[in-house]
């Protein structure tokens, strides 16, 4: 089952820029981020720290690399509210946020321990896997996979038996994923036309394909700030289980240092509380601390706003917060054993690829 861009974003935040302004900023939309008296301090003290940059950790305190999976903005809110309330502090952590981007190879710089975290999915956890890469993930923000194929709610993609004689705009790894759930419904993949694509959702909105996949949390306030009406098919509806914001290290660091990832999972936990309790203010300090200059105060609100039943699906309370099950993993395999891109007799062992110790223990202790 779909959804329209109407039924998604659930208000139009006061902070609202003209549709030239709302344009500008989709080329960033497709990226697969304490009580009110008082809290602007907090921030401003929290976003100076976060440009501390010396290699050293401050004393007494542990470091923290983490290596953003975007650039810095309400999509990593949970992660600032800990730093801006004191949260890493409490728990003697240093942590050092870098931004990303569409050029930043994520998971390299965890494996390569330039960086101690970072972010993917289960997908790319496989792939990682596949090619030797000695990463575990332990974490992952939003419990309902975002990712999506948007199409125009005019011209809507609501099934697989729909791409029929389309074009779609995806990766090669989500064309693999689409072309082995085709074919297991018994339907013909060559009867798709598929395009790679950026970020930039401009092709959809030209009409120059017929469906992007994307992120809805991101993607969409961009296009609907733009005036495009979507419709989106998650792929969690057509057989593609999944996570948003996978929380990734490398296994031995993970092993060795186990409480130094408590602590930081324990800090990230009530962090991203505060965020889907409080999703505007969490977006207002932000853009006003942290995000790039001429970031969209509206589309950063209203992503947040989207944010929160992908964090926390229908209702769930504090003890599902970063979970993260194997089942996903394991359920990702298979698929990607029917897309052909695991070998048929490699074996995959999904231990190696996630474990539940770290927030298992991070929700026993908070």
């Amino acid at each position: 089952m779909g959804a329209t861009t109407s039924d998604i974003v659930m208000a139009t935040p006061r902070h609202r820029p003209g549709r030239r302004d709302a344009l500008r900023h989709i080329a960033l939309g497709g990226a697969g981020a304490a009580c009110a008296v008082g809290v602007g301090g907090l921030w401003i003290r929290a976003a100076r720290q976060g440009a501390f940059s010396d290699d050293a950790a401050r004393p007494g305190f542990t470091l923290i690399r983490h290596q953003l999976g975007w650039s810095k903005g309400v999509q990593f809110g949970g992660e600032y509210v800990a730093l801006a309330h004191g949260l890493f502090e409490k728990e003697r952590l240093d942590v050092r946020f870098t931004s990303g981007g569409p050029g930043t190879s994520f998971r390299t710089l965890v494996a390569s321990g330039r960086a101690l975290v970072s972010e993917s999915t289960a997908l790319g956890m496989i792939e990682g896997h596949i090619q030797g890469q000695p990463l575990v993930a332990f974490g992952a923000i939003m419990q309902r996979d975002p990712g999506c194929l948007i199409s125009a709610a005019g011209n809507p993609i609501t099934s697989l038996r729909d791409l029929a004689g389309r074009t779609i705009g995806a990766p090669n790894n989500i064309r693999g994923q689409i072309v082995a759930l085709m074919r297991q419904a018994g339907l013909n993949p060559d009867n798709v036309r598929f395009v790679p694509v950026g970020t930039d959702q401009s092709m959809l909105i030209a009409g120059q394909i017929d469906a992007t996949y994307a992120w809805a949390t991101t993607s969409l306030p961009s296009l609907a700030l733009a005036g495009f009406r979507a419709h989106v098919l998650h792929m969690t509806d057509i057989g593609v289980p999944g996570y948003g914001g996978v929380l990734i290290a490398r296994r031995d660091r993970v092993e060795r240092d186990f409480d130094d990832f408590v602590r930081y999972t324990r800090a990230l936990i009530g962090g991203w509380r505060y965020m889907v309790a409080q999703p505007v203010r969490t977006a207002e300090a932000i853009v006003r601390n942290w995000a790039p200059p001429g970031a969209s105060m509206a589309e950063q609100v209203l992503q947040a706003k989207m944010m929160v039943p992908y964090i926390a699906p229908d209702g769930g309370g504090d003890h599902r917060l970063l979970w993260i099950e194997p089942a996903i993993f394991e359920a990702n395999v298979r698929l990607m054993r029917d897309a052909g891109a695991i070998p048929p007799h490699a074996r995959i062992d999904v231990s190696k690829i996630v474990t539940q110790d770290v927030i298992r223990a991070a929700h026993a202790s908070v």
